[in-house]
């Protein structure tokens, strides 16, 4: 959570912007802690205009098992992606 903070403060997201990413990108983190035992998580983060997008890769993920995880991606987010091994976040500034 420290570095989704840090990455969208210098973004300059507002903070209830910033807590719904936080929470999306939590939910994501808690997904991958319960789908592999070990590996590298990679973290990417960037602004596309006025969207932050921020992905996160598990080469060693083959399948999600949180439940409702795109539930909670839609309720939080502006937009999403998931797959076995990636998932990229996008949330307007």
């Amino acid at each position: 959570r420290q570095f989704i903070a840090w990455t969208g403060a210098v973004a300059g997201l507002r903070g209830g912007s910033l807590s719904d990413l936080a929470v999306a990108a939590e939910a994501l983190l808690t997904d991958v802690l319960l789908s592999v035992d070990e590996g590298t998580l990679e973290v990417e983060s960037g602004t596309t205009g006025d969207i932050f997008e921020l992905t996160l890769r598990h080469p060693e993920m083959r399948s999600r098992r949180m439940a409702d995880l795109e539930g909670i991606m839609e309720q939080y987010l502006d937009g999403y992606r998931l797959s076995p091994t990636e998932a990229v976040l996008f949330k307007r500034l």
